[in-house]
């Protein structure tokens, strides 16, 4: 892929490669969905035509675009070409989260880059040389926050396996035309870097996936939950205070995600119920009640009852932390 690396465009398109190209597109789901070819099926996000949505991206102010970081699988293993963890948790606390990961990543002689996202938050990518396992490149980041004690829930690639439905989850690229001045731009030593910096230095400094090991290995998965009985109804008290009212006004709607952000909604829920003393099973019943109400995210995926569970027991694990 030589000649993709002649321009900023064609290098911003080498360091993004991915499974698929993800557009905004209101009204459906939850507004950001895989960009679907005028000849049928959905736009890779790779090669000529790559770039050419890539260039888009970058001069029109209507053409942003995301990408889905799993690569098709092979030998049964998908791989990806970039991490990234999404910190959303105000602008001074993200930024934190941020220059720490960055700092733990650069001790291990891995480049990190912090990017200001659209509202609130940071973003830190990682880009590698050759495709490098889903897994292990997940195991590394989380092993990257746990050092530095930062948010774990906002960790790309989320899947690293594809069912057969869908790609997964993405993430909308930086420098999109249309940003707010200050947002959706890389910045190094607080000072945001233009394009053509951020593509070549990045580029230059990707990570061989032989490098990433080491970190991957330091991964420690969290101690087992003690089991509960999830029941299959809810039969505790009334909700109040802020499960009361997450429950009663539900995702907030957003320029780019007219439904909200239902998942995280949902995980707001959990953790207000068990702070409050409601049992995991009474909050996995509330949470398949609000999903239902909210539009049926998880109601309508032959998985979905996996995801809530999982929803649940992640915050069982914030709220047994003191958080």
């Amino acid at each position: 892929m030589t000649t993709e690396t002649v321009s900023p465009a064609g290098t911003f398109a080498v360091l993004f490669r991915g499974g698929g190209i993800a557009t905004d597109q209101p009204g459906v789901g939850d507004g950001f969905r895989p960009m679907e070819l005028p000849s049928g099926g959905h736009a890779p996000a790779s090669g000529p035509g790559f770039i050419e949505v890539c260039i888009k991206h970058l001069t029109e102010e209507d053409a942003p675009i995301g990408v889905y970081p799993l690569l098709p699988a092979e030998d049964d293993v998908h791989s990806v070409y970039w991490g990234c963890v999404d910190f959303d948790e105000g602008e001074d606390d993200s930024l934190i989260h941020a220059k720490n990961l960055e700092l733990v990543l650069n001790r291990m002689g891995i480049k990190g880059w912090i990017e200001r996202s659209r509202s609130k938050g940071y973003h830190v990518w990682v880009f590698f040389e050759k495709p490098t396992p889903a897994t292990k490149v997940r195991e590394g980041l989380l092993a990257a926050c746990q050092i530095v004690d930062a948010p774990v829930k906002e960790i790309n690639p989320k899947q690293t396996e594809l069912t057969g439905k869908g790609w997964g989850n993405g993430v909308r690229l930086p420098y999109p035309a249309g940003r707010q001045p200050g947002r959706n731009v890389i910045l190094t030593g607080g000072r945001e870097m233009d394009l053509e910096s951020f593509t070549a230095s990045a580029h230059g400094s990707r990570c061989a996936p032989s490098s990433w090991i080491a970190l991957s290995a330091i991964y420690r998965p969290p101690a087992p939950l003690p089991a509960v009985d999830w029941g299959v109804a809810r039969a505790g008290g009334d909700l109040d205070g802020l499960a009361a009212s997450i429950r009663r006004n539900g995702p907030r709607p957003e320029a780019n995600k007219p439904a909200g952000d239902r998942s995280a909604t949902l995980f707001s829920l959990a953790c207000a119920m068990l702070k409050q003393g409601h049992t995991p099973g009474d909050t996995l019943a509330e949470l398949r009640s609000a999903d239902i109400d909210w539009g049926g995210k998880y109601a309508a995926r032959l998985d979905g009852e996996k995801w809530l569970r999982t929803t649940v027991d992640n915050a069982r694990r914030r709220v047994d932390s003191g958080q």
